[in-house]
Order: structure tokens, then C-alpha cells, then sequence
């Protein structure tokens, strides 16, 4: 710490230095400072990282994730609000408007579907004929025995198929998938998964939600998950009325241009009521025969192997297709090298979220996404103020530096495909993409651990070892936070190094690095608030951030993409 602070007394008085240098010969004041010509200077642009600071990042938060913005969903008037107030950041900080017709806002169009009922029919079936059992629909005006989780934009039928929490975990002997051709089925899982139980472990925490939905669904080829849930038949009651409010708002967004790509989540994941899961299941007391099911299961989880129900499930939406209209809010601060001021390292961060959802525990229906990704979207908003702070006072780096939030970003990275489709700069005057989503909080694995000031690192060396040199000078010189390179691994089974914003750019051969630190109880749900930032730890992985955009903008050569299996990976795409 002490020769930390002596370094950076030692670069403000040689930024002190300059600046009276420039007072002396004529200048008076910032304004005409900032009509000079820039000086360039790494040291002195990296002195300016004391100006990331918990108290703007913090102020600015505050506002990104209020309740007031409703969860800045794509295509809502909380996302308008969010951009609104993103681009008057930029204006109050004088970086050009790089948008359409000089404003700060790239303007593209989305389809979306609209559903406005579900038919659900199930059948019972023996000796290859099915009898029919019972039939449900969903809508704004009626509620069935199943509740649409997110997707199911197709027409479904399948058989349903019991596997008991719907994983396999061969660290701990579960196989509740076992070897069954998932293939074509519904499979139904107890929705909430007994990760530990008085302290042993049944299931390995890594195992989420979202990868137990990738293996049974996306790997596995199911026609969906059915998740019976923890519920008395009165709760379901009241998660099926809330549920009514998503019939009519559009889902599966996608962008229109790309032909052949369906957009959104086309399979089902849908919650089932309890009751009618028991009874598919043959339970003869009801909801408390599963609760006793649910119990003996957890007790003895090594045990257990899926099984058919003799049950077959149709679901079948009725559809509508809108446009969504929506924005990428983009700005740029200009290099002042002659030569290399044209190349641009471009910053993204997503700045919607999910909107407004299933409430939680407390009713809260709101999903702010102050970690995903309001951390990222104010941390783009204080690189920026440090990086104007230097301008303002005659300090530019030499290459221009990008400022861009992308929308849709949870709707399948639409914002930052439609911008890497038609970039405002060109993509070969493009060197490098730093991307920034979740950097406010810590995952279980480190708050086991009593570890808080890391950041996992996808990119770097996967795709260039001159990117990952310059971001370790960088994190020397800046954060000094632990670089966890865990995911950074192109056979990484999460493949976290094409699931945000960056790959749109990786995919065309930029080099790139992203920032997050994981995923946490609060992933997309109501509790993702302000109020739980850790925000000392975000400004030093964000001034860490800052002091890599600054090296890749003035070092003399722009990183390369050098590793072969990643060239291989991403050609044709």
C-alpha cells in the first residue's frame, strides 16, 4: 500500500507538472487546456483512476436500479428512462454522440411474440392409447394447472417423465437423469435442488438452475422442464393469478434481419400445480404424499433412477408477432494520436434487465438488476468521468475509447449483435472489446472462501496472450484484485466465454476480455438491489478495468488474436 501511494504522489506532480507547463505558455484555464494539444501519457491517464470512486459509482446506481426504472426491460419505458439519463451522463461530459443523427442512440427493431393463451391437455396412456385427463389454459383471463416460466413460444407434446431434481452430479454419486434419452420428453423435477442438508453436501453447488435447465433442455433435447414447486394448493393459486399479467407482453425477441433464427426460448419450462403432479405421479395423499416423496428423495438422493409417468402433455400457444423498438446509447471519447486515433478499444456493458416479474417472499415484483448489469453500466459511466476529468485537462490516451450500452442483452445479446453488424466504427479499425457484466457482487464459491476482491476473467489468452499480458500490467498498476481464471477455458462446460456481449465482437475476431464475478442467490430475481453492492470491491475491479482500457489505447500495437483453437471454434459464425 505504501509504495502504491507514493506512485501515484509521484504521477500527480508530474501531471501537476504538465499542466502548469501548458498554464505557462499560454493556456488559461481548462477550457483552453483541453484546445492544446493533448499530451499522452500513460502515467498521467493512469492517475486519473482515483476518480472511480464508491460514491459516484454508488450515486449512480442508485438512480439505474431504482424502482422508478421497472427493471429496464427491453422495450419498456424503464429502459427509455435508463437511456435518457445514460446519455445526458455523456453529454454533461462533452464525448461525442456517435448515434443516429448525431445523438447518443442507436436505433434498431426487434420481433417479438405476443402470447395470448396456452392450451395445456394432458392424457394418460396405456396400451398406446391416450385418455384424456385434464385440459387447462392460461391467459390473462383464466389460469391452468401449469404456470409458463419463460419460453414455450413452440407448439410441445411429449411424454412426461419423473427425475427427481433433474441432475446428475457424479462428485456426489446422484444420477437423476441416469442415462434416459431425454429427447422429445417432458421432464418433471422438484423445482428447488438440496445443494446442502445440515451441513453435508448432496449437490454440488455449482449445478444451478440454469445449468440443470442447459443439460435437460439444450444438451438433452426435452421438450421442457415441469417444476412442481414448494407450494400449498393455496400458493399456487396465487403464483397461477400473477402469472395472468405476462399474457400479452412480448417474448422471443429477435432480430428480423437474421433469417431462420426463432429468437427467444422456443421450449418449455413451466411450473406445475403440485396437486397434478402428485396425482400423474400416483401419490394418494395428494400434495402431501409428494411433500413425503420430496423427503425421502433428498434422504436417500443416491438412490433414485427417472421414470416414465404414462402421462403425455400438449402444450399449444396462441401467438401474435410485434415490433419492439429499443437502443444501443454509444459515445466516444477521441484518441489524440494523429496516427492510431482512429482505431477504437470499445466498452460494453448491457443496461436492461428482466423487467417486471414473479414476485418474491416479501411481494417484491421488481427485478432491479443492480448487479446485472446496473454494476457494469455505472462502472462504463465512471471510466468515462475519470477519462473526461484527463481530457478536460490535457490528457488523452492515443487511441479513441468507446462507450457502449447495448439493450437486449437478456433477450439473447441482440444489442451488441446489432451493433457488431453494423458498427459505427469499422470493425477492423476495432482492437479490442473489454466487456462488463455483474462486477458488484460475490459468487458461494468465494464467499466460502472470504474472498472479495477478484474478478473471473473470460477472454484474454484464449483468444490473445498480448491482451492478457496487457490486462495483468494493468491490475498491477490498478486494483491489484485476484484474477480467477476458472471459466477462462473455451471447454468450459457454462461456455461463460460466449454467453455476454463480448462475443458479438469475439466472433469477428476482436480480441476481447470480460469482467464478472459470478452468479449469486439473487440472479435474476427481486433481491438483485442496490442495497447489497459490495462497492468497494466493485471500484477496484472497475479502476482495473479503466487502467486496461487505458494500456491497450496507448500501447504501440493493438493485441492480436493468436490462439488457434479459438479461431477454429468461432470460424463461419
Amino acid at each position: 500500500m505504501i509504495s502504491y501511494n507514493l506512485k501515484i504522489v509521484t504521477m500527480k506532480i508530474k501531471l501537476l507538472t504538465i499542466a502548469g507547463l501548458l498554464f505557462l505558455s499560454g493556456c488559461g484555464g481548462s477550457k483552453d487546456a483541453a484546445r492544446q494539444k493533448p499530451v499522452i501519457d500513460t502515467d498521467a491517464l493512469l492517475s486519473y483512476q482515483s476518480e472511480i470512486t464508491t460514491d459516484y459509482l454508488r450515486t449512480h446506481l442508485s438512480v439505474i436500479a431504482a424502482d422508478s426504472m421497472e427493471g429496464r426491460d427491453t422495450g419498456s419505458q424503464g429502459l427509455e428512462k435508463a437511456a435518457t439519463y445514460l446519455a445526458q451522463q455523456y453529454r454533461e461530459m462533452g464525448l461525442r454522440p456517435l448515434g443516429d443523427n448525431q445523438t447518443y442512440y442507436q436505433h434498431f427493431d426487434l420481433k417479438a411474440s405476443v402470447t395470448d393463451s396456452i392450451v395445456f391437455e394432458l392424457f394418460a396412456v396405456e396400451d398406446g392409447h391416450k385418455a384424456p385427463v385434464e385440459r387447462s389454459v392460461a391467459s390473462q383471463k383464466s389460469t391452468a394447472n401449469f404456470i409458463r416460466g419463460f419460453g414455450g413460444t413452440d407448439t410441445l407434446s411429449g411424454e412426461i417423465v419423473f427425475a427427481g431434481f433433474g441432475l446428475n452430479d457424479p462428485s456426489n454419486e446422484v444420477s437423476h437423469l441416469g442415462d434416459m434419452d431425454l429427447k422429445g420428453k417432458w421432464v418433471m423435477v422438484f423445482e428447488e435442488i438440496p445443494y446442502v442438508i445440515d451441513g453435508d453436501t448432496l449437490v454440488n453447488p455449482a449445478i444451478s438452475p440454469q445449468s440443470r435447465l442447459r443439460s435437460v433442455v439444450i444438451q438433452g433435447g426435452a421438450e421442457g422442464l415441469l417444476l412442481i414447486p414448494s407450494a400449498t394448493a393455496r400458493e399456487f393459486e396465487q403464483l397461477a393469478a400473477q402469472s395472468k399479467a405476462g399474457f400479452g407482453q412480448p417474448a422471443g425477441m429477435r432480430l428480423p434481419y437474421l433469417k431462420g433464427r426463432s429468437g427467444g426460448f422456443a421450449k418449455g419450462y413451466n411450473i406445475i400445480n403440485p396437486a397434478l403432479a402428485a396425482q400423474i405421479l400416483g401419490l394418494e395423499d395428494g400434495i402431501k404424499g409428494l411433500n413425503n416423496l420430496r423427503r425421502s428423495l433428498t434422504e436417500e438422493i443416491t438412490g433414485f433412477t427417472p421414470t416414465s409417468t404414462g402421462h403425455v402433455l400438449v402444450h399449444t400457444p396462441y401467438l401474435n408477432e410485434v415490433t419492439i423498438e429499443t437502443k444501443n446509447v454509444l459515445a466516444l471519447l477521441e484518441g489524440a494520436d494523429a496516427k492510431l486515433k482512429d482505431e477504437v478499444v470499445i466498452l460494453t456493458s448491457h443496461y436492461d434487465h428482466v423487467g417486471i416479474g414473479r414476485p418474491d417472499s416479501t411481494g417484491d415484483n421488481i427485478y432491479n438488476g443492480a448487479d446485472d448489469d446496473g454494476s457494469g453500466t455505472v462502472g462504463l459511466l465512471n471510466i468515462a468521468h475519470a477519462l473526461a476529468g484527463a481530457r478536460d485537462n490535457g490528457v488523452a490516451p492515443r487511441r479513441s475509447i468507446l462507450f457502449l450500452h447495448v439493450s437486449a442483452e437478456e433477450k439473447g445479446l441482440l444489442g451488441s449483435r446489432y451493433y457488431s453488424d453494423h458498427p459505427v466504427l469499422p470493425i477492423e479499425k476495432t482492437v479490442a472489446n473489454i466487456n462488463i457484466d455483474m462486477i458488484g457482487r460475490i459468487d458461494q464459491e468465494h464467499e466460502e472462501k472470504g474472498i472479495e476482491d477478484y474478478a473471473y476473467i473470460i477472454g484474454s489468452e484464449i483468444i490473445s496472450s498480448q491482451m492478457d499480458s496487457m490486462l495483468t500490467v494493468a491490475n498491477n498498476r490498478s486494483g491489484n484484485i485476484i484474477l480467477d481464471k476458472k471459466y477462462n477455458d473455451l471447454n468450459d462446460p457454462n461456455q461463460f466465454y460466449r454467453r455476454s456481449d463480448h462475443w458479438n465482437f469475439g466472433r469477428l475476431g476482436v480480441p476481447f476480455v470480460f469482467f464478472f464475478t459470478g452468479v449469486h442467490e439473487d440472479y435474476h430475481q427481486p433481491g438483485d438491489e442496490v442495497e447489497k453492492i459490495l462497492f468497494d470491491k466493485m471500484a477496484k475491479i472497475v479502476r482495473t478495468i479503466y487502467a486496461t482500457s487505458v494500456i491497450v489505447a496507448n500501447n504501440e500495437n493493438p493485441p492480436e488474436v493468436d490462439n488457434q483453437a479459438f479461431i477454429n471454434i468461432t470460424k463461419g459464425i
